[in-house]
């Protein structure tokens, strides 16, 4: 034991020894410290402590008594800013250090030492391309540090964000914030942002949800005044997050200026109650998957081999639903479905039947929702088929839509289904005594669960609700506006050019949910400039060929007012172009919307924003059906 604690003694007196030894090494002995201050306002200039946050770039520049550098290829230091904008690193020696500005949220004007044992100077590098020749200059300032040294830099901010209101609608579930946006240079404005966080560092690089708590608005425009934006960041994609707590958020914008950071306001603390997204209802809905109905459902087991049961646990409406699940396929080829429901079949069908009548042909549309448990397992082909009939057996007065014309995903989802457009019809649908259904998977390989809830008829009249860009062009930019709109999260905005201020859209196929006669088609047009647009020539235009004056509708504009005017037209009044064939629009295959107007003004001085395409059919009754859905 003498021997073992004898070694024990040695070991440790050489690892104490070592010890000594290096602290032997000098420690560091300067330091830097401060804030970057707004040059007019004299308020320090918020930042972003994440991977996007804005540094100081510090180099060692001490220069031998011949000017040349001691350390040829000096090391690099970053001084990260904090959120409220100052920033502090005690980890320097005495010397000389060229301090420059790259990757900042602000254009520095000035910087100030306080310590009276430090100094700072102008200096510059020149660097040549070997391959091009051509020489390149880069300005910055040396700085000589001996102590704690407090540097101050004044800038001037790429942008100025200020908060006018920002809270948590609790009944809308989604955070709004309204902001005044001030840019100081002529590069175009980027984008605006929304970012949410449980830290009170909150920003574009740091928050809790990823890309869900960011809502970046796209503006793309140069602001020769302080503008206000509105930002809504809906909570949906929050349901599986924490509720019930206290979060942060704040607002931000961010400049075209090359290697510009965000600028952001302060973060703003918020507690947010997450509650289940309920789902309006549309239309009429028909009862046909609650518990009255079992004994027809389970009449039809045999289709379903023996696996229907009806489900109060998971359910979207009414007392419960149906659930099927698939097995074995059955031996005999004329029933291979491995999931099949078709309550009614051969029974005289439901009773008492749906009548539909009450919602206009054109724009009737069906919702079905359903679930699955494994989407892959799925054909798309003509033997995957939803149906609905008046005559209580299949391929007899009856709309059926293939599996093709849609994809289903995990889990609960609605599918949309026209009734004017339906994959196939077989015979003439009486819409006043619906009383069939059936939905059928043929061929089908594995196990999978299928869940129906919900079936509803509705009115659809909204063509485009204009809270996106797709599909939408013009000579000049297009955006989406999220601050100035009628209706809906946005409206789609562009400007003029030297001779046209012009809008479109296209779509593949869709139905006009009106006839000719008694139709009108609807939207709200915003113009900047009034007269410009009512003393020219000025079209509105709609088509089934994806191009103007063939297959075409056109309208001349009534005379508009400066701002938001609703726009109505009769389709009986419009102008009819056939094409070369002689052709004339289908309302069935509409795909194609213009607006469009000559001008001579100078290119960018007009704005033209359209929000919310929408048919109806004249004298409609909306209280003829329970929720009349745009």
């Amino acid at each position: 034991m003498k021997k073992i604690f004898n070694w024990i003694l040695i070991l440790t007196a050489a690892a104490a020894l070592q010890a000594c030894l290096g602290d032997n090494y000098e420690q560091p002995n300067a330091g830097f410290h401060g804030g970057v201050y707004d040059a007019e306002t004299g308020e320090l200039i918020l930042q972003d402590i994440g991977g996007e946050g804005s540094y100081i770039e510090v180099l060692e520049w001490t220069k031998d008594k011949d000017g040349e550098l001691i350390y040829p290829r000096p090391d690099t230091r970053r001084l990260n800013f904090m959120t409220d904008g100052n920033y502090r690193d005690n980890n320097f020696f005495k010397g000389d250090y060229r301090v420059q500005f790259n990757l900042v949220n602000f254009n520095p004007a000035t910087v100030e030492l306080s310590s009276k044992d430090s100094d700072i100077w102008d200096d510059s590098v020149t660097t040549t391309n070997e391959e091009t020749g051509e020489t390149k200059t880069t300005e910055f300032k040396v700085i000589h540090l001996n102590g704690d040294t407090e540097m101050n830099i004044k800038a001037i901010p790429w942008c100025r964000v200020s908060i006018k209101d920002i809270y948590f609608d609790e009944a809308k579930q989604r955070i709004f914030a309204q902001f005044e946006v001030e840019a100081t240079t002529d590069d175009p404005v980027k984008e605006v942002g929304l970012f949410c966080d449980l830290s009170p560092h909150v920003s574009c690089s740091i928050n809790y949800f990823g890309a869900a708590s960011t809502k970046a608005v796209k503006v793309n425009k140069v602001l020769k005044e302080p503008t206000v934006f509105t930002v809504k960041m809906p909570l949906e994609m929050f349901q599986d997050k924490d509720s019930g707590l206290d979060y942060y958020v704040r607002v931000g914008a961010h400049t075209s200026a090359t290697d510009a950071r965000w600028n952001y306001s302060e973060a703003v603390k918020l507690h947010i109650d997450v509650k289940p997204i309920v789902t309006k209802p549309l239309g009429i809905r028909w009862d046909l998957f609650d518990k009255k109905y079992e004994d027809l459902w389970l009449a039809g087991k045999h289709k379903s081999l023996d696996q229907i049961y009806f489900d109060d646990k998971d359910f979207k409406s009414g007392d419960g639903c149906y659930v099927t699940v698939s097995g074995p396929v059955d031996p005999d080829p004329g029933y291979r479905f491995t999931t099949y429901i078709s309550p009614g079949e051969g029974k005289g069908g439901i009773k008492p039947v749906f009548d539909i009548t009450s919602i206009p042909e054109e724009g009737c549309h069906m919702q079905l929702t359903l679930y699955v448990s494994d989407a892959t397992k799925f054909k798309y082909d003509e033997n995957s088929q939803i149906e609905i009939g008046s005559n209580a057996v299949f391929d007899n007065e009856e709309y059926c839509w293939i599996f093709g014309a849609f994809r289903f995903k995990n889990g609960w989802q609605t599918l949309d289904l026209s009734m004017a457009k339906p994959s196939a019809k077989m015979g003439s649908l009486r819409r006043n005594r619906i009383n069939w259904f059936r939905f059928y998977h043929k061929d089908f390989d594995g196990n999978v669960t299928v869940k129906f809830d919900e079936i509803r008829f509705y009115y659809k009249t909204l063509l485009e609700a204009c809270d996106g860009v797709d599909g939408w062009v013009s000579p000049a930019p297009v955006i989406l506006d999220e601050s100035d709109f009628q209706e809906g999260e946005g409206s789609v905005s562009t400007t003029n050019v030297a001779n046209s201020l012009r809008l479109q859209k296209t779509w593949v196929s869709e139905y006009v949910p009106t006839p000719k006669k008694g139709g009108h088609f609807q939207f709200w047009l915003y113009v900047s400039d009034a007269a410009a647009i009512n003393s020219v020539d000025n079209q509105v235009e709609i088509g089934s060929k994806q191009k103007p004056d063939e297959q075409e509708l056109h309208w001349k504009l009534p005379k508009l007012n400066d701002g938001w005017n609703k726009v109505d037209l009769k389709l009986e009044d419009a102008i009819s172009v056939a094409d070369a064939e002689g052709n004339e629009m289908d309302l069935r295959n509409m795909n194609w919307f213009r607006v469009y107007a000559a001008t001579t003004a100078p290119a960018g001085s007009i704005t033209m924003k359209v929000d919310r395409l929408r048919f109806y059919l004249e004298g409609y009754n909306k209280a003829e059906i329970a929720d009349f859905a745009d």
